[in-house]
């Protein structure tokens, strides 16, 4: 009640509504002052953003605001100037930083045991598809497919023929290059010879039949375990990176940046 009694003349605030917005607002304390003084508002500016129009009548103990806009990310300053000469600055601060969070890590951790090894059995109906037709060779067919270790994770270290069909329309790339392509390669990277490092990889043939084919290859790869540095508990690589990048945009965005509005000058009220 104390507190309630010594509080005098007009009041003015800011308050954010996020970090580009927020809100001004002004008023009595008391309704007694305004037999005590002018408080018609005469002038209303912003510097570092921008607010709607203040209202040209007087000053009451009921809540007066409009809402306001940050330019950029510095300081937002507010000012009412009354009749009487009472002037209300008010100033918003500028958004804290946020911390960008450290970026998730796909990292591979390999095992201490040596290369491991396995043969891989390929069926053209089943694991070939055509990928087009082959260089100078109407009737021939170019074909891929794709391999991998079992072993999720592991890294190929080289990859070789045990044996294939020894049928005389099914061949082994480049073919006397007519297949345009290396017999192994990368599966992005078509014109790569080899899949050292890769953790899949890419078999080309050649056929100028349909008939069915198979071939044996044998993989040789480093096993490992893939773990995700930076990641939240419980979250997977791919979720905990989009986390991130969206933190990241949000931290790197600022707020829109435009001229301060003119000082808002209010003529006098009739009446008075």
């Amino acid at each position: 009640m104390l507190s309630g009694c010594l509080r005098k003349g007009a009041w003015a605030v800011v308050e954010p509504a996020d970090d580009c917005r927020f809100t001004f607002s002004a008023g009595l304390w008391s309704q007694e002052e305004r037999r005590k003084a002018d408080l018609r508002p005469v002038k209303f500016s912003v510097s570092g953003g921008r607010c709607e129009p203040w209202s040209a009548q007087l000053l009451t103990t009921t809540q007066a605001s409009v809402s306001c806009a940050r330019s950029g990310n510095g300081t937002a300053k507010v000012s009412l100037e009354l009749a009487d000469g009472t002037v209300l600055n008010r100033s918003l601060a500028p958004p804290i930083t946020r911390r960008i969070p450290d970026e998730p890590v796909l990292e591979t951790e390999s095992a201490a045991k040596g290369n491991e090894v396995e043969v891989i059995t390929l069926f053209r109906s089943r694991d070939y598809r055509q990928v087009q037709l082959a260089r100078g060779c109407p009737a021939c067919k170019l074909l891929a497919a794709d391999i991998r270790p079992t072993r999720a994770g592991a890294t190929i270290v080289d990859v070789g023929v045990v044996s294939t069909t020894t049928s005389g329309y099914w061949f082994r790339c480049p073919a006397g290059l007519r297949c345009g392509v290396p017999e192994f390669s990368p599966v992005d990277q078509r014109n790569v010879s080899g899949c050292a490092g890769q953790r899949a990889c890419r078999v080309w043939r050649l056929a100028d039949d349909e008939a069915e084919a198979r071939d044996a290859i044998q993989i040789t790869y480093k096993d490992g375990k893939e773990t995700c540095r930076n990641c939240p508990e419980g979250m997977d690589y791919a979720s905990a990176h989009k986390t991130w990048e969206e933190a990241k945009d949000r931290a790197q965005k600022g707020c829109e940046t435009f001229a301060d509005s003119a000082v808002q000058v209010m003529g006098k009220a009739r009446g008075h």
